[in-house]
């Protein structure tokens, strides 16, 4: 197998959970902004909106391979912003201490993933370093 059609499924298995989120919060808008630190008022109400645009526009753009470097890096950092704000394992105690700690250890693999897509801008722009070099 070739490795742009190796990174395009590793673009693609990266995607579904950021696609899943996005029309989650299409659908639960009301909910989801709750969730906010604003609640249910426009302000709550805009970061899930900006959220949406995030995780469906990123998931498009990876999948793609446009602007691998600037897709990567916002992803990560949303991942890593969003880990801290809702899954905040060092509040909980007991068994719902070890499902933050899964959820957040869970966001930082996918931010590992990530990273090696923003370092080696691995997509339709340019290909990873071989392994013969």
């Amino acid at each position: 197998m070739q490795e742009r059609t190796v990174m395009l499924i590793a673009r693609i298995i990266m995607t579904p959970l950021f696609i899943y989120s996005g029309f989650s919060k299409i659908f639960n808008l009301t909910d989801n902004a709750l969730k906010t630190p604003f609640g249910d008022t426009l302000p709550g109400e805009m970061m899930i909106v900006v959220a949406i645009i995030i995780e469906i526009g990123g998931s498009l753009a990876l999948i793609m391979g446009y602007k691998m470097k600037a897709v990567s890096l916002l992803l990560i950092f949303y991942v890593l912003l969003t880990s801290i704000m809702f899954h905040p394992f060092w509040f909980y105690t007991g068994t719902q201490r070890t499902g933050q700690i899964i959820q957040f250890t869970k966001n930082l693999s996918i931010c590992a993933g990530l990273i090696y897509f923003w370092v080696f801008q691995s997509g339709a722009e340019k290909s990873p370093p071989s392994a013969e070099s």
